[in-house]
């Protein structure tokens, strides 16, 4: 019985303690109970770029301010200055990228303030994300780490209030069905965007379905609420800024001054709200009372938004009730009138928010931009999976955490889009390169510490392979190179080597001879570089999974190499083939056919490069960084004869060609494989000296695929989309751009088919597509001369190395397949393709190999093909976070017996790691979903169904501790 009374104690405690931690969503203004009021929601936000006019750290200091006057630590600090004085008051946050800056930047009292704000509910904090990302070229798997890294952070600063349930994004141009999915799985209640299409925005505004159930997997069954926002903006009404940046007048409510204005300004307020109001299902308004970068004086706001509370109370005889809310507010409140809310199934893409104006440019704005984020993201996997494998160190993660961070902001909507201007993407290109770099020490440390009695390895990584420049090797006749898998399935496939010598010896781990073919390098006007190495070696290598091999390269003679070039003669018939398949070239040099040897199986196709001249009007609406606008509807074929180069031997069988000067490539049939790999280099895109001429080049792949004008793209890496020439699934399709309108993301592949074939396209980084009856259309560069008119204020002129313009190396690989079969490969060959291996090389052999493991697996078997190791990294305390993902989804008939659930056991998957238990996470990886008995079975098997990503915090035990 003494106990008692501590007990009490502890519980009244407890109860204390939670309500001094009641997040937004638990601390809501009441609503008006009465059906016939209308409760406005005031949502005071501030969206604040990483990077676009200034860099990110420019935005965040306030430095540049002849560029944009404005700095994020002043809208931190005088937000929570005005919080402070009345607990009435409500703000959001949503880019944790810059709240993390701020958080770091001050010290502990200031820290405290926020602290104190997020956990009695004053500010929720939204979106929650290192960056608002795009979504139309992130890829799924660098949007699920962008928004692991800022949940991360928001939880380890907030507790359970940073686990944010609204998804923002309020400013992406255009929005996809996976991201939808994305914020469903991670445990989001809502999802708000601004950006839809204006022929859709009025049929919903008409429909009354502004707010939706979006439909997000058919597959998983995920379904996530929706609001797209009344004005066509994030901004408050017209007349109702009251930021630095605005010119509206304030509310002047002293009658005895000059000025006064309450009644006109409650009676336009209310005039709007019941405007709203009349357009959707419920008496619930959300109005946004910020936008971009705004709160630097946040007195200004908060001041007039309390006098527009108080005086519409007063003076305004509508029934209307004004509340400071929040996005989980409002949420909450719209779905206690339990509406019946329209359902969508499809994405909005494109985003056209003008007859004229089509948002479909940035699709492939800085390719080579785009290029280098996704071998970031492959570099970051690997990072991420040695650190737990050889349990490194806190320099090591420090080293990583660069990378994580620079690879997150590159997601930003104004980053991988390449919609910023020229000198924010070179600081965007500096903070990816020295993450990159820092890899190089992680990969030291790494075979450090799995080969503790070796020499010091002294690998180095060479960024510029794709140009066959690598020079701390450069004048090597012998050397070794590590090969890196982060696959859970072995890699088995060609890696080039750029070599100084006519001949060369490869040797495998186990030091026998392997072959290995040397060519010339592909010598075009366009890489004209004296580190370009006069050769290249070709060899076949098989990586184990979670892991790497070790080849050595020496001098060699010609019986271990086969190599031979031609010069394609007048009109010689040339064809090239590996085990596979046969390609034939036509008298003019371009692609014709493609010949399946094991069915005899012909199919017809042509490859050409085109390019479109832009509206470049300074009056009209032009192309440029965000916008596509060709001035004819059929793009301008170059039309010289292709000089041909034929490189035949045992490793690679190519076709080299060179269409101009600004257009060079190489087709191969790689060793092995059944499919073509088109190696493009494109550019510099010439600039007239006078009235220069916007150019945006394309490829076209012509086939005898009978598609119908339907074709089928990615949704950021992950479902597909089914899309239609000249058509709309949500709308009545209006076709004032017959061409800039039917282009769609395509961030990792798409296809046509007909009711017997498919042609399957994979890209190495996101581009746009359009496809026709049997064609497929991919824009590949472009270079704008004239602004756009939707703020960048610059053209999209990039100058390339020597300021004459960017010359971008890319590649495509295409696949023709029976319907049937397609889904079993197409999905592998996909999520392999994603991350390619990474190379290190020692230029020290003898050294490298003493005393040396030339080759590790981190797993004991190979994954399933259905199963993808999504996620390898160190977690909580010395814990791991690994997520598993089933690959195959249910897209049509031919993938029903392959979308189908799989039970899988990982307890001893591990080479080194013993997984004692297991911890069920949601997507986001800071909430947990269900228990680990639901999920997990006593033998430590789990099941995972078709497009699932299954996310788990293991406790592990290193193997021999």
């Amino acid at each position: 019985m003494k106990a008692l009374p501590f007990l009490l104690i502890l519980c009244l405690y407890l109860q204390i303690e939670k309500s001094l931690q009641d997040c937004a969503w638990d601390t809501c203004h009441e609503i008006d109970p009465d059906p016939d009021v209308i409760t406005a929601h005031l949502i005071p936000h501030t969206h604040d770029d990483l990077g676009w006019i200034k860099t990110v750290d420019q935005y965040y200091w306030g430095a540049k301010p002849e560029l944009v006057p404005v700095g994020v630590q002043y809208i931190y600090n005088t937000v929570i200055d005005e919080l402070l004085k009345n607990p009435d008051r409500r703000f959001s946050f949503a880019e944790t990228g810059f709240l993390w800056r701020w958080y770091t930047s001050n010290g502990d009292y200031e820290r405290h303030q926020l602290q104190k704000l997020v956990k009695n509910g004053q500010i929720e904090i939204i979106g929650g994300g290192w960056v608002q990302n795009d979504e139309a070229t992130s890829h799924y798997v660098d949007i699920v780490d962008q928004m692991t890294l800022g949940l991360q952070r928001l939880k380890q600063i907030f507790g359970d209030c940073g686990k944010p349930v609204s998804g923002w994004q309020i400013d992406p141009f255009g929005h996809s069905r996976e991201m939808a999915n994305i914020y469903a799985q991670m445990g989001y209640s809502s999802l708000y965007f601004a950006r839809i299409h204006y022929l859709e925005k009025e049929l919903r505004l008409k429909n009354k379905t502004l707010e939706f159930n979006w439909n997000a997997s058919d597959d998983l069954g995920t379904q996530i609420f929706t609001g797209a926002f009344f004005n066509d903006n994030y901004g408050p009404p017209e007349g109702f800024c009251f930021d630095s940046l605005c010119g509206d007048d304030p509310i002047m409510d002293n009658v005895d001054l000059e000025g006064y204005n309450v009644k006109q300004k409650v009676n336009a307020f209310a005039e709007h709200i019941k405007k709203q109001a009349a357009h959707q299902k419920t008496n619930q308004v959300m109005l946004l009372m910020g936008s971009d970068f705004q709160y630097t004086n946040a007195n200004s706001w908060y001041v007039n938004l309390d006098k527009l509370i108080k005086h519409m109370k007063t003076y305004s005889s509508e029934k209307i009730r004004v509340i400071y809310s929040t996005p989980a507010c409002y949420t909450k409140a719209v779905q206690s009138r339990s509406p019946k809310l329209s359902v969508k199934n499809d994405d909005f893409f494109p985003y056209a928010s003008g007859k004229h104006s089509y948002w479909t440019g940035y699709f492939a704005s800085r390719p080579a931009f785009k290029g280098m984020i996704r071998q970031a993201s492959s570099m970051l996997q690997l990072a991420k999976q040695l650190d737990v494998i050889a349990d490194l160190g806190p320099e090591d993660e420090s080293d990583l955490n660069i990378l994580r961070e620079a690879s997150a902001l590159v997601q930003h909507h104004d980053a991988v889009t390449g919609t910023a201007k020229e000198n924010v993407t070179r600081d965007y290109e500096k903070q990816l390169a020295r993450g990159m770099s820092e890899v190089e020490a992680v990969i030291n440390d790494f075979m450090s510490g799995m080969n503790p009695n070796g020499v010091e390895p002294k690998l180095v990584i060479c960024p510029l392979l794709n140009e066959t420049i690598c020079k701390p090797i450069s004048n090597q006749e012998e050397f070794s190179i590590v090969i890196f898998n982060s696959h859970g399935r072995y890699y088995n496939g060609t890696i080039r080597i750029p070599y100084g010598q006519k001949s060369a010896t490869v040797r495998d781990a186990n030091k026998n001879v392997i072959e290995s073919q040397v060519v010339e390098t592909f010598k075009v006007d366009q890489l004209k570089n004296a580190d370009r190495s006069l050769y290249e070696i070709h060899v076949l290598v098989r990586v184990p999974p979670l892991g790497y091999t070790t080849i050595t390269v020496s001098k060699g003679n010609s019986i271990v190499n086969v190599h031979s070039k031609s010069r394609k003669k007048g009109d010689a018939k040339v064809e090239i083939q590996n085990e596979h398949l046969i390609a034939g070239f036509d008298a003019q040099g371009y692609l014709s056919y493609v010949t399946e040897k094991a069915t005899n199986k012909r199919r017809s196709i042509r490859q050409e490069f085109f390019y479109y001249e832009g509206i470049d009007s300074k009056d009209d609406q032009p192309s440029g960084a965000y916008i596509f606008r060709p001035k004819t509807q059929q793009p301008i074929a170059f039309t010289s004869k292709i000089a041909l180069e034929v490189v035949t031997g045992s490793i690679t069988n190519e076709v080299r060609q060179k269409v101009n000067p600004w257009i060079s490539q190489q087709i191969r049939l790689p060793k092995g494989k059944n499919y073509l790999e088109f190696e493009w280099i494109v550019g510099p895109i010439p600039k007239e000296t006078k009235n220069p001429i916007t150019k945006e080049f394309i490829t076209r792949y012509i086939t005898d695929v009978q598609s119908k004008n339907v074709s089928f793209t990615d949704s950021n890496g992950r479902q597909v989309m089914k899309r239609f020439f000249g058509g709309a699934t949500s709308f009545d399709y209006l076709d004032t751009e017959p061409i800039a309108g039917n282009y769609y993301p395509l961030t990792s592949f798409g296809y046509i088919k007909d009711g017997n074939d498919q042609f399957s396209l994979i890209t190495d980084r996101a581009q746009g597509m359009m496809a026709t009856d049997g064609v497929v259309e991919i824009m590949l560069h472009r270079r704008c001369f004239y602004d756009d008119h939707f703020g960048v204020e610059e053209a999209l002129d990039e100058p390339g190395k020597d300021g004459n313009g960017l010359v971008a190396i890319g590649k495509h690989i295409i696949l023709f397949t029976d319907v049937k079969a397609s889904a079993v490969q197409l999905r592998p060959l996909v999520s392999e393709n994603f991350h390619q291996p990474v190379l290190a090389f020692s230029k020290n052999s003898e050294k490298f190999e003493f005393n040396r493991k030339l080759e590790y697996s981190g797993l004991t078997q190979e994954l399933p093909l259905y199963l993808n190791l999504l996620t390898l990294e160190k977690w909580h305390k010395k814990n791991s976070l690994v997520r598993f993902e089933h690959i195959y989804h249910n897209d049509g008939p031919e993938s029903e017996q392959l979308a189908v659930a799989e039970s899988f056991n990982p307890k001893n998957l591990f080479t080194n790691l013993d997984i004692l238990s297991f911890k069920p996470l949601l997507l986001g990886a800071n909430k947990q979903k269900g228990s680990s008995k639901s999920i997990v079975s006593k033998t430590g098997s789990f099941t995972i169904r078709s497009s699932e990503i299954l996310t788990f915090e293991i406790e592990v035990e290193r193997k021999g501790t």
